[in-house]
């Protein structure tokens, strides 16, 4: 029977998660990974994108230009944003994710796309690397996985060198979508946990825009603020008034995203 890693890792979801203990979190996602490799090694163009399509302009957008040793965290199996790296900075960029089959799914599929990127199996919460080894870093649709969400935002701050650009997104809990759906829920007469409306059943937390200040801001200077929009997921004429609205900032608080440029603290 043919591996489906999607469906395996929803699955383990339901029963890891409720426990929250790491180990078993952090194992789930090595076990991800070597679905990955099992189920696409052969075919690597059915690999999916695991990260909304408005994030990844915004991402490399932040980090245009930024020449050196640049990081992924969290590349995933299809990495798009390390591609992009390459892309528009010409940089080296190292490709770090938890599980061996996801990095070497990764790599696969950089070499078809013409960009060699180095692959490093690592935990995000204990980077392998050195204070300021880095001079750009990017974690895309990471952080919301985390058992220690400040531990890892800790180290991808640690591994930058100082005032290096560290970009975060994550999903935005109070999403201008999320948020209608839970008016019209109540509305009904529905009540359900807040984990009901998160974007995929493996994220321990979704975060609000003062929530994610707090976790990196206490840390470093935030220097950018980015929302995202819906433009590339719908055509309606509503979501692209909406996408336009939220990269203004008294609405970017409904944004579907949350995307902030920071200063590394390394050495």
């Amino acid at each position: 029977m043919a591996v489906d890693p999607l469906a395996n890792h929803h699955e383990a979801a339901a029963r890891v998660m409720p426990g929250r203990d790491p180990h078993a979190i952090k194992r789930m996602y090595v076990d991800l990974g070597a679905d990955w490799w099992e189920a696409h090694a052969d075919d690597l163009d059915a690999v999916p994108a695991l990260s909304l399509p408005e994030t990844l302009p915004v991402v490399a957008g932040l980090l245009e230009g930024v020449r050196g040793l640049l990081l992924d965290a969290g590349c995933g199996p299809n990495p798009m944003v390390s591609c992009a790296l390459v892309a528009t900075g010409g940089s080296d960029v190292v490709a770090l994710d938890i599980g061996l089959g996801t990095v070497r799914t990764a790599c696969a599929i950089g070499v078809r796309r013409g960009v060699r990127l180095r692959g490093v199996v690592g935990d995000v919460e204990r980077l392998p690397f050195r204070a300021g080894a880095f001079d750009g870093v990017a974690c895309d649709d990471t952080v919301e996985h985390l058992p220690d969400d400040g531990a890892g935002v800790g180290e991808l701050l640690r591994v930058a060198r100082r005032g290096a650009p560290v970009v975060v997104a994550t999903p935005n809990r109070h999403n201008a979508y999320i948020l209608r759906a839970r008016l019209r829920d109540r509305l009904r007469g529905r009540r359900h946990p807040l984990e009901h409306y998160f974007v995929s059943s493996s994220h321990l937390r979704e975060y609000t825009w003062p929530e994610v200040e707090c976790l990196v801001g206490a840390r470093t200077v935030v220097r950018a603020r980015v929302g995202c929009g819906w433009e590339r997921t719908s055509t309606r004429a509503t979501a692209r008034l909406a996408s336009w609205l939220v990269r203004r900032s008294a609405a970017r608080r409904f944004s579907s995203m949350i995307v902030v440029r920071a200063d590394g603290i390394g050495a």
